[in-house]
């Protein structure tokens, strides 16, 4: 079987949902001293209560990450919403 043309972020993932990456394997070539560029953060600071710190510590610490990650991600998820239903 040959490996389909893949452009796309799209035509990859629907390559990853339809076919089994193992019957390409001789395929693949191997990929040294990738770099991801991410965008960088910029530091804020904002007044919280503590007691709402402490909770989303609690919660980072059951989910074995740190809080300021979660709070990050949950606001990306936030303003994601916020635009779809503005959109």
């Amino acid at each position: 079987m040959e490996m389909p043309p893949i452009e796309t972020e799209e035509e990859f993932a629907e390559f990853l949902d339809n076919y089994d990456t193992t019957d390409f394997w001789d395929e693949f070539e191997d990929v040294k001293d990738v770099k991801v560029k991410r965008p960088k953060k910029k530091m804020i600071s904002i007044r919280m209560y503590p007691y709402l710190i402490s909770e989303i510590k609690q919660i980072a610490k059951k989910r074995e990450m740190p809080y300021q990650t979660l709070i990050n991600q949950w606001l990306a998820e936030k303003v994601s919403q916020e635009h779809d239903r503005v959109a």
